[in-house]
């Protein structure tokens, strides 16, 4: 198996740019570096309206190991409660994980949250892990075995009828005309977490595949029948830790200092 070389930013830690056989660079290079391969969370104060999204931009980068066979490499946000006098961050230390071993083509990410005593209440509606793919390259989506196809393009999107909701729109000038009149929307592709194992993106002009491997499900919010949110248009891979869709607010997560009895 290939190789891959995968690039990060630091101290922020977003994925920047992944090569693999031949192709520079399998993110968007038109994207701005913190728009190709990030972590965010979606959260607002208990009680208020306004939603924050944060993309946890972390400041400081470190080593967690070094061999031969296996890097781990850690980018660390840290909250100050001093921060909520500008500009709105979520209040959590998050450390954004990356481990990648030679001869494999892929990497592991996973994040460690801490939420401290004291810190402001906070309610969680969105974690995730999104990669957005060069649009040019990757055209043909695959979810399962049988929930496979050629996919339009984000242009086609900005071009069609919007209907009942932004993400439900009719293609009426598609680049390719055999979607014409199709509904694309991004809820069509969501499955249930217990069957959410892999999915992904084929180049269409080489043989290689971005893909999203779940292993296990344990770690996502309201169980396995949840449904939620895999890949969609963009091309855009997702990895849904925290979600309310399908399940209301009851699904994300509230942290808050336990009352005294």
């Amino acid at each position: 198996m290939a190789s891959s070389n995968s690039f990060f930013s630091r101290p922020s830690g977003d994925v920047v740019g992944i090569k693999y056989k031949g192709i520079d660079n399998l993110l968007e290079n038109k994207n701005l570096r913190n728009n190709r391969g990030y972590w965010d969370v979606v959260w607002n104060n208990p009680g208020e309206n306004k939603i924050f999204v944060d993309k946890l931009q972390a400041t400081r980068f470190r080593v967690i190991t070094a061999r031969a066979d296996q890097v781990e490499i850690s980018f660390v946000k840290t909250y100050n409660v001093s921060q909520q006098r500008g500009a709105p961050v979520v209040p959590l230390n998050v450390d954004k994980r990356y481990i990648m071993q030679r001869g494999h083509s892929g990497f592991y990410a996973y994040a460690i949250f801490e939420y401290l005593e004291g810190w402001p209440e906070v309610k969680m509606d969105q974690i995730r892990m999104v990669y957005k793919l060069q649009q040019e390259k990757f055209q043909y989506m695959a979810l399962s075995d049988t929930r496979q196809t050629v996919m339009p393009k984000a242009k086609d999107r900005k071009h069609g009828q919007q209907l009942a909701y932004p993400e439900a729109v009719r293609l009426t000038k598609p680049s390719n005309p055999a979607f014409r009149g199709q509904v694309d929307d991004k809820y069509q592709y969501s499955m249930e977490d217990k069957d959410n194992k892999v999915h992904g993106w084929i180049c269409t002009d080489q043989s290689v595949g971005f893909w999203m491997i779940t292993p296990s499900d344990e770690f996502r919010s309201a169980g396995p029948m949840k449904q939620d949110l895999t890949s969609h248009v963009g091309p855009t891979i997702l990895s849904m830790f925290v979600s309310t869709h399908y399940a209301g607010k009851k699904a994300g997560i509230e942290l808050k200092e336990e009352a005294d009895v």
